[in-house]
C-alpha cells in the first residue's frame, strides 16, 4: 500500500527590507486553507486514489510557522504527492513563486490557487507575466473554487496527466451540503488556540466598479443552509474550538442569514455548544 502527499501551505509575504512576516501568534486564520484542507481530508476519508494508497493530508501557515521544505520535498518528490499553495493574495505571489521554485527544482508538483490567480484569469484578456513565469516552472495554475473540482485533480495528478491551467471559474459550486471547512489543531493553537473560520456564503448581486469578488465569486449570492453551519461547528467542537472568524461577501444580502443564527443560539440552547 503506497501513501499520496497533499501538502497545503499558505504562503506569508515579504516586509519592505524583503524578509519573510512570520508572528508566535495570529488572529485571523485562512478560510481557504480551512475548505482546502477538509476537502482534501474527505477525498482521503473516501479514498477516492483506491483502496490500495492511502493520503496523507498536511496544513501548514507560513504566518505562524516554519513550514519544513526539506521535509515536504522528501514527501512529495517525482509524483509522490503535491504540494498546494492555497489562497495565494496578490501580496503574497512573490512569495508564493519563491516557495514553488525551490519545490519545483526538487522535481515536486506544485499547484498555486487563490484570488490572483483567479481574479487574473478572469478579468485580464492575456496572462500576465507573472502568471505566466509560474507556468514556465511547471506551476499548476487553479482558478475558481475547489468544491467538486478537488477530487479530479487530485486523480490528475496521481495519474501523471496535470493540465497547467485548470479554470473553473465557469463552474462556482452550491456551498450546500459541501465539506464543511475545517482547520486541524495543530494549526489553530497557532492563532488564539480556539479560533477557527468558516464562510457562510460567497458571491454578491451588487457590480461594484471597486470589487473583485464578484469576478472571482459571481454575483449570485450562494450560501450554506443552517444544516451546514451546525455540521461544521459540531465538526470544530470535536477539537475544542469554540470561536469563530465568519467570511460572507455580503452577508445582509445572505438569505439564509437568520436561520443560521437561529441554529446557532440553538446549539447553545439546547446542547450547550458555545460559539
Amino acid at each position: 500500500m503506497g501513501t499520496f502527499h497533499i501538502e497545503i501551505i499558505m504562503p506569508s509575504h515579504y516586509d519592505d527590507d524583503g524578509y519573510v512576516l512570520q508572528w508566535w501568534k495570529a488572529w485571523i486564520p485562512s478560510n481557504s486553507m480551512a475548505c482546502l484542507y477538509a476537502i482534501a481530508q474527505d477525498c482521503a476519508d473516501r479514498k477516492v486514489l483506491g483502496d490500495d494508497t492511502e493520503i496523507s493530508v498536511n496544513a501548514y501557515d507560513e504566518m505562524t510557522m516554519r513550514v519544513p521544505l526539506a521535509n515536504i520535498m522528501k514527501n512529495t518528490r517525482d509524483g509522490a504527492g503535491i504540494v498546494c499553495l492555497v489562497g495565494v493574495q496578490s501580496n503574497q505571489y512573490p512569495r508564493a513563486l519563491d516557495i514553488a521554485r525551490q519545490l519545483r527544482a526538487e522535481n515536486v508538483t506544485v499547484i498555486l490557487g487563490g484570488f490572483h490567480v483567479s481574479g487574473c484569469l478572469s478579468m485580464l484578456k492575456d496572462i500576465p507575466p507573472d502568471l505566466h513565469e509560474a507556468l514556465d516552472m511547471g506551476v499548476v495554475l487553479f482558478a475558481g473554487e475547489a468544491e467538486e473540482h478537488f477530487e479530479s485533480l487530485l486523480g490528475d495528478a496521481s495519474a501523471g496527466k496535470l493540465k497547467p491551467v485548470y479554470n473553473v471559474m465557469h463552474d462556482l459550486p452550491g456551498l450546500q451540503s459541501q465539506v464543511p471547512p475545517l482547520l486541524p489543531e495543530s494549526i489553530v493553537r497557532k492563532y488564539d488556540g480556539s479560533l477557527s473560520s468558516f464562510d457562510a456564503g460567497r458571491g454578491c448581486p451588487f457590480q461594484c466598479s471597486f470589487c473583485t469578488i464578484i469576478n472571482v465569486q459571481g454575483r449570485k449570492s450562494r450560501w450554506r443552509d443552517a444544516d451546514d453551519i451546525e455540521k461544521l461547528i459540531r465538526a470544530n467542537h470535536e477539537q475544542g474550538i469554540t470561536s469563530f472568524f465568519i467570511t460572507d461577501d455580503n452577508f445582509a444580502r445572505n438569505k439564509n442569514w437568520e436561520p443560521i443564527f437561529d441554529r446557532m443560539i440553538e446549539l447553545k440552547e439546547r446542547d450547550g455548544i458555545c460559539i
